[in-house]
């Protein structure tokens, strides 16, 4: 999972500055190559529609993941998500690694006070593998 974890460590403090300046972000995706160095993946813009809607930009996402699965050993795709049952908003992290072939979404509750965010106990759902399966 020290792949997942150096995704984590890089993309974590990006998402919290956008969260602190915008209230939200879209969706993005990072992975550990097979040089073990951690990435961004970039998706070209959509010129038709300048807001699409999240769900669309993950299933795109994990498209363009699928199709390069190849090149990568880990991927994290990270959105902004409302928890109903925990009543908070929270970012949520969608992760595969390919060798141990476990999926996971870990999600990081928060409240932004102030422009400052605050954070409340994560937790982690089991997943199934989406993008690594064979």
């Amino acid at each position: 999972m020290n792949d997942i974890q150096n995704i984590l460590d890089e993309i974590f403090p990006f998402v919290e500055s956008l969260l602190k300046e915008y209230g939200e972000f879209y969706p993005i995706s990072a992975v550990v190559n097979i040089e073990q160095k951690v990435k961004h993946i970039i998706l070209e813009e959509d010129e038709e529609n300048d807001f699409p809607k999240s769900t669309s930009v993950i299933a795109e996402i994990k498209k363009e993941l699928r199709c390069r699965k190849n090149e990568f050993l880990a991927i994290a795709i990270f959105y902004d998500v409302k928890v109903k049952e925990e009543q908070t908003d929270a970012i949520a992290v969608f992760v595969e690694h390919k060798k141990e072939m476990e999926a996971y979404t870990f999600y990081y509750p928060y409240e932004l006070i102030d422009n400052d965010l605050v954070f409340g106990k994560s937790w982690k759902v089991v997943e199934t593998i989406q993008i690594f399966e064979n």
